[in-house]
This record gives structure tokens, C-alpha cells and sequence, in this order.
């Protein structure tokens, strides 16, 4: 594990593997653990650079109660790939850290040859979806732990929480994730327009078997507007974690392709 450091922030990272650079932006509380299973299997063919966003687990913040921006978790991204290669990089991201591979890809033109958006949660793509109270989260975070307000946002989403007490580093994740990033990702509105007219291959994937999940719903509609058909991989939402084996050499033929 090594150590970026950036402004406001030191990144851990890993870089294993040869070959073209990947890089894995994870979303939500989730850190470079979520994508160990696969990035094992991707390094027989990259370089694959995977890391704890600013604020979540060893990736520790000069300012931990500051204001969290897009353009500062990006530009973290940009640096871990100048740190590896120049050479324009494939980029696959989960969930929220959809929005920073788009944001680096709209800010960027040619830095990303392709980006692999696995269920991007633009939830104002849903038809009827419910603008809601944005600080709802943060009231139950205040008012009753952030087991009841991850317990909100695990079922709005359509996820199951399994009811047991969340470890400590979970726990201190989740609470950045709804105290900071929650607002952040959520607000964030891709320039669909700049995606589709840089040079970069976007594709966007969705699980077998998250359908009727927002998420999943979200990344279709996602997929339409940027004019391309999703792609479906094994699993569900985290299909790259629990089901690495399947899921792997999907992902390398549609890199090969």
C-alpha cells in the first residue's frame, strides 16, 4: 500500500499488475477492498491502481468536517493515474464513483480511453422519483445513529441490511459517506452532451440481477441518453465483488473488443 499525497489529502493506494493502466474508483462508503476479489484477476492483464477515496479508511483528510467536492475527488483520480502512466487509461467505477470518472472523462477529453460505469445512481433520470429532503439522512444520522439512517438509505435504494452492528471502520465509512459525499453524488448532474462527443468508449453496466433496483433502472436510462445499449455483467450492484470470477473475464472482452 502506498501513499499519494494531495492537496487536503493523502491517498492509499495499490498498484499491481502489468500492462495498460486501470484504474478502480469505488462509490459510497465502499474502499479498495470492494474491488480486491477482481482486481487480482484484471492485473494479469493491467496495471491496476486501486484506492481509499479522501476521507474513507486510511485515505485521511487535512480538514475531515470540510466541504467535499466533485472537482476534488476527480482531481484525485487525474493524479493516481499521472502517478502510474501519461498514456490514456481505462477506468472502472461503482455506483457513486461513476461520478468522478465522468467528471474526469467531461474535464479531461482524452485522458480515459475507456470507461467502464458499473450502475451510475442518477436517480433524477427515474420518472416520478421524489426530489425528497435532501438533509433527511443527516437528521436520522443526528437524531437516531447511523444504523437508522444507513438502514433509510440501504432501502431506498432497494438493498438489504443484514441487521448485524457494523464494524468500526464501516461504521466511521458511513458516517463520512452521509454526513459528506451523500450530497455530492446525488446532486451531480453528468454533461451528457461533452461525454458523448469526447473520444473516450463509455459503457455502461448493469447487473443480471439488481433489475428494478434504482441503480440499476438509473444506469439504463443513463446508457440511453448517452446513446449506447448497457451491458449486463453478473450479479447485482456490487456483482464486481461477489461474483469476481464471473465477472472478470466479462470485463476483459469487453476491454479486448
Amino acid at each position: 500500500m502506498a501513499v499519494l499525497d494531495v492537496p487536503g489529502a493523502r491517498l492509499h493506494h495499490t498498484v499491481t499488475g502489468s500492462g495498460p493502466v486501470l484504474l478502480c474508483i469505488p462509490g459510497g462508503a465502499a474502499d479498495s477492498a470492494m474491488f480486491a476479489p477482481i482486481a487480482s484477476l484484471l492485473a494479469e492483464h493491467y496495471t491496476v491502481i486501486t484506492y481509499d477515496p479522501r476521507g474513507i479508511s486510511r485515505s485521511t483528510l487535512d480538514d475531515p468536517d470540510g466541504e467535499q467536492r466533485i472537482e476534488a475527488h476527480t482531481d484525485d483520480a487525474l493524479r493516481l493515474l499521472d502517478s502510474v502512466s501519461a498514456e490514456p487509461a481505462v477506468i472502472f467505477a461503482s455506483s457513486g464513483g461513476c461520478m468522478q470518472a465522468f467528471d474526469l472523462v467531461t474535464r479531461h477529453p482524452g485522458r480515459v480511453k475507456t470507461l467502464l460505469a458499473h450502475e451510475p445512481p442518477l436517480r433524477a433520470l427515474l420518472p416520478g422519483q421524489p426530489d425528497g429532503d435532501p438533509d433527511e439522512l443527516q437528521r436520522l444520522h443526528r437524531e437516531h445513529g447511523i444504523e437508522a439512517a444507513m438502514a433509510k438509505f440501504m432501502a431506498d435504494a432497494g438493498f438489504e441490511m443484514d441487521g448485524s452492528a457494523l464494524p468500526p471502520e464501516m461504521r466511521k465509512n458511513m458516517e463520512f459517506f452521509v454526513v459528506h459525499l451523500m450530497n455530492m453524488i446525488g446532486t451531480y448532474t453528468p454533461d451528457y452532451e461533452a461525454l458523448k462527443a469526447s473520444d473516450t468508449r463509455i459503457v455502461v453496466g448493469v447487473g443480471k440481477d439488481s433489475a428494478g433496483q434504482p441503480a440499476h433502472e438509473a444506469a439504463v436510462l443513463a446508457a440511453a441518453r448517452l446513446g449506447v445499449e448497457p451491458v449486463y455483467f453478473p450479479g447485482d450492484h456490487g456483482g464486481f465483488a461477489a461474483e469476481a470470477a464471473a465477472f472478470a473475464p466479462q470485463v476483459l472482452a469487453l476491454l479486448d473488443a
